[in-house]
């Protein structure tokens, strides 16, 4: 397994050789700037821990016929994050993403650049304050594949939007193209979804999704009637919701679900 570990501006990996990663610093723009580039198929642990407020760019480069399986982990009180993902030839990438974040400004672009390039982006994230993202998704060759799929839940003071947008050019055939957005929302706070899809090609399957509300009424009633109160049926449905669709092991939805606990003490 390989692991980097960003804390602030210092770096921990332990990295064998199907990934090297550089991390730079820019003066003028104040931003922290770290490469990676994955060889060979490999499972990734990629963690960040925002103790102040940072700004950080992050670049990962997938090459041709490579399999990654990329877990995403970001904690602490403030974050400022670009990341750009760079997909080749045959290239599958699998991203499951956890944010603890109090407050994010998250831009992230991905670029499917080869033909046959696939990516399954899996973000799941809890609201304590306000949390923006931004994710484009770019086809710009034939046969590639996008999956993405972004849960978020509001608690206390949290705010979610959710801006999507997916694009294929005029010649990059036989693409498919998905969205599915979902924010559970426990407070009367306002939450937004923008579901965009520019397609400028006819062979192309493209769907999107967007659904705010909050928890399913029927699943809460069945386990109240199974003698569980109101809000640990909740917190319940919630961990279901945030961990149940993570390509990750039980050691990570454990950790996830110990956070979730968190916030309701």
């Amino acid at each position: 397994m390989n692991k980097i570990i960003l804390e602030n501006d210092e770096v921990v990996a332990q990295l064998d050789e199907s990934v090297v990663y550089e991390l730079s610093y820019s003066d003028l723009l104040g931003v922290n700037l770290l490469k990676i580039e994955v060889f060979n198929d490999t499972s990734m642990d990629l963690v960040y821990n925002f103790g102040s407020d940072v700004k950080l760019e992050v670049q990962i480069h997938v090459n041709s016929g490579v399999h990654l399986n990329l877990y995403e982990k970001v904690v602490g009180d403030k974050a400022k994050v670009r990341t750009k993902y760079y997909l080749l030839d045959d290239s599958d990438v699998v991203v499951s993403k956890f944010d603890d974040v109090r407050v994010v400004n998250e831009y992230v672009v991905i670029m499917l650049l080869g033909m046959r390039a696939k990516i399954k982006y899996n973000l799941k994230t809890v609201a304590l304050d306000v949390l923006n993202y931004d994710i484009l998704t770019y086809h710009n060759a034939s046969d590639t594949v996008s999956n993405i799929i972004n849960n978020g839940v509001c608690i206390k003071d949290g705010r979610i939007k959710f801006n999507v947008s997916s694009f294929v050019p005029s010649g990059s055939k036989n693409c498919d193209v998905s969205q599915s957005n979902k924010i559970v929302n426990l407070t009367d706070n306002e939450c937004v979804i923008k579901p965009n899809l520019y397609i400028d090609e006819f062979d192309v399957s493209a769907s999107h999704s967007a659904w705010i509300g909050s928890v399913n009424e029927d699943s809460l009633f069945y386990l109240m009637s199974r003698g569980i109160d109101r809000d640990s049926a909740t917190r319940l449905l919630v961990k279901g919701f945030l961990t149940g669709s993570l390509d990750i092991d039980d050691d990570k939805k454990d950790d996830i679900i110990r956070r979730i606990d968190d916030y309701w003490r």
